[in-house]
């Protein structure tokens, strides 16, 4: 047995048109090239040959020899035919197809492929009348419109593909003169040419050259030809879009991220295999200090994903730039438990488990990722880092994808509050920003999101985040750092020749003591110190190297040469330092400055941000109507915030204006009581001279005149210069 072949079939074979001519001896086929009618062979490792039915058997299984439809009457039905359309699709596309194929179909069964309109007639009113079906597909068509239908397929094999109405799915004929057509091409080119040209630019040009075309055709004594609409323009721009028109607009890296194939996926076979890395700013957001009236800046946000489960397992909320310092802090949040969700109730608790360490990160090409260091410190942790394809950020869709995901869950839904400009302008901030928030709202949203983030189905991974992770977690365990503590030290900032003595070490203005430690260090480096930098008072000390993380300054790590390891000294203002990042120091203290304050002590830094925020009071009372939740500082530390204490909210009265009841106010006075003096203001400082440079040799000046010149007496060298 083998397939029925017909003589005349038309095939193609790995796309090439043969047609089929007769069956010889001994199972041999006979095919004929289309093209030129010789017969076709077939190469094997005994060479040429001719085709047989083994040969048609493994060819039609592998998808390589396809039978051509033999109807090919008009262009429609050579559409529908090559259009690979499923049933379903069919049927929402045309709801008349059904019935088309069932009456052809019948028709097919009575042998009236050939027969007269009044024969067609009588056997629709016998379909109708025996099939119990017919009337469900509907109104019985008219025997002309069956005669037209039969056109539709073979008899006997009609499929529902044929069946498909083609109307307004065939491209029609233009509809424009020959002459507007090239102008029509003409503008398109200019437009792709351009980068800075918009589509209202592009038409107008083209129609200016249709206008100066109909009025030299109105004095030739020609009728003028009619102009296209602007969404034809337009549509003929579109569909001429592709790679190479977009890439000689925008440029070859556009047109890249526009239209090139993704190459694939990041892939993991359990949790904490790999994970990717990366970082955003959220510039239309505005960040204050609520509890002390300080603005501290734009927010970065960098987070670490699981690639397996798509797992959140760190993020770091900061005011600076990514930096080494962000990605080791992110690192080392990873590696904690989430402590935040233990008393949280339903699958929301099963988030604790979100921590370990990673056998492989994936980072972008920034700096900060940058250096040999840097991965052998990685390497130290066990972990291996990675770096994605440069300049292709669908490497790390995952992470870019969360982001988006968040924005839809916080940035967007956020009220759109305006500082005055003048308040924006005084406070440094752009006043253009479009939301205000304070740090721990923006931390409270964050984790509220990825809550959320991790109870919901992902739509990718089929499952919610937080359950693929439990399974694994289960499964495999979860591999963790030694000591968390070592990642400070081994990736912190540096700061050599720093000094140590009885009271600890002094840096950024900030003391770090503890008397154990302290005294531990001096006993073993003390003597080890040249005695031209010891203190000549009699006390011991000595320089060290620190190692600190500017993400939290609350402690520091000094070297201990001797045994070759760090010890750590907190800071002595527990309270001022505890999960203060170092920019945010340095910020208070540059408010301060600006202030005229003193900035030694914590009790003068405590005073500092209490005029501060009595002067931001002043400036954006908006922020105090609004009763805005206090805001603690920065926690770049993984360290778990909670809130204390009674919120009390109260409501103005509403009024139909919308505003609340008008504050009480004290009237300026109506003369001056300091008799016109002038307040005492600073003074200010002298100009700075501008010192010309003397020559190096001196100008002998021009030859005197011997009958003194046209100038006059008394003009001579001298005075001149």
């Amino acid at each position: 047995m083998t397939i029925q072949f017909q003589k005349g079939e038309r095939w193609t074979l790995d796309g090439t048109p043969i047609l089929f001519d007769q069956t010889l001896t001994h199972g041999l086929l006979l095919f004929l090239h289309e093209s030129n009618l010789s017969p076709l062979q077939i190469e094997d490792d005994d060479g040429f040959r001719t085709p047989d039915t083994r040969w048609a058997l493994e060819t039609y299984a592998a998808g390589r020899l396809v039978r051509r439809p033999v109807n090919e009457r008009s262009v429609a039905r050579r559409l529908a035919q090559e259009r690979e359309y499923d049933p379903a699709t069919i049927r929402k596309l045309d709801p008349q197809a059904r019935l088309r194929l069932f009456v052809l179909r019948k028709i097919d069964e009575l042998g009236l492929t050939t027969a007269s309109e009044r024969s067609i007639e009588w056997a629709l009113l016998r379909i109708w009348r025996e099939e119990p079906e017919a009337p469900e597909l509907g109104k019985r068509p008219s025997a002309r419109s069956v005669i037209r239908w039969l056109e539709r397929g073979e008899p006997g094999r009609r499929t529902i593909k044929e069946s498909l109405s083609m109307s307004g799915r065939v491209p029609r004929r233009p509809r424009v003169d020959a002459q507007i057509e090239v102008l029509l091409n003409h503008g398109v080119t200019r437009y792709w040419r351009s980068p800075s040209m918009s589509i209202e630019t592009a038409y107008a040009k083209f129609a200016c050259r249709v206008m100066r075309l109909n009025r030299w055709r109105e004095r030739a004594g020609i009728e003028p030809l009619v102009r296209p609409v602007s969404e034809t323009f337009r549509l003929r721009i579109r569909a001429t879009e592709s790679y190479e028109t977009y890439a000689l607009k925008y440029g070859a890296k556009k047109a890249k991220s526009r239209f090139k194939a993704v190459a694939g996926m990041m892939t993991a076979q359990r949790r904490l295999q790999l994970g990717c890395m990366d970082h955003t700013s959220w510039d239309a957001i505005a960040v204050f200090d609520s509890e002390w009236m300080l603005p501290i800046g734009t927010p970065w946000l960098t987070v670490l994903i699981d690639v397996r489960s798509r797992c959140v397992v760190g993020f770091v909320l900061g005011f600076e730039p990514p930096s080494t310092y962000s990605v080791m802090e992110c690192l080392k949040r990873a590696g904690m438990p989430k402590t935040r969700f233990l008393d949280d109730k339903g699958p929301a608790r099963k988030l604790v488990n979100v921590f370990g360490r990673f056998d492989q990160i994936v980072v972008d090409n920034g700096k900060e990722f940058a250096g040999v260091s840097f991965e052998d410190a990685f390497a130290d942790l066990g972990t291996t880092l990675r770096l994605a394809p440069v300049a292709s950020p669908t490497h790390k869709a995952i992470v870019e994808r969360f982001f988006a995901t968040l924005n839809n869950l916080i940035t967007r839904q956020l009220p759109g509050a305006r500082l005055p400009i003048h308040v924006m302008r005084e406070l440094g901030y752009d006043p253009a920003a479009s939301a205000v928030l304070t740090v721990e709202q923006m931390e409270d949203l964050i984790w509220e999101a990825i809550r959320f983030y991790h109870i919901e189905v992902h739509s990718s991974a089929g499952l919610p985040p937080g359950a693929i992770w439990q399974q694994d977690a289960e499964r495999f365990g979860i591999p963790v750092h030694d000591d968390l503590r070592q990642i400070d030290k081994m990736l912190g900032m540096v700061a050599e020749g720093r000094q140590l003595n009885r009271s600890g070490v002094n840096i950024h203005g900030l003391s770090y003591h503890d008397p154990a430690v302290v005294q531990g260090l001096l006993n073993d480096l003390a003597g080890t110190a040249p005695v031209r930098r010891q203190r000549r008072s009699g006390s011991a000390s000595c320089q060290v190297k620190v190692k600190f993380n500017p993400a939290n300054i609350a402690e520091i790590h000094v070297w201990h040469h001797l045994e070759r390891r760090y010890h750590t000294l907190p800071c002595t203002e527990e309270r001022y330092a505890q999960g203060m990042s170092l920019w945010h120091h340095r910020k208070l203290a540059q408010w301060a400055f600006q202030a005229g304050l003193a900035f030694s002590t914590e009790a003068d830094r405590l005073e500092a941000r209490a005029r501060l925020a009595a002067r931001v009071q002043q400036l954006v009372p908006d922020v105090l109507i609004r009763k805005r939740r206090s805001v603690a500082r920065v926690l770049q530390k993984p360290k778990q915030q909670h809130l204390t204490g009674v919120v009390e909210m109260r409501f103005a009265a509403s009024r139909h204006d919308g505003m609340a009841p008008i504050v009480e106010q004290t009237p300026l006075a109506f003369s001056r009581t300091d008799e016109g003096l002038a307040s005492k203001r600073p003074p200010r400082p002298p100009a700075k001279k501008k010192v010309l440079p003397r020559p190096s040799s001196p100008d002998p000046g021009p030859p005197a005149q011997a009958d003194g010149g046209s100038g006059g007496e008394g003009l001579g060298w001298e005075p001149f210069k």
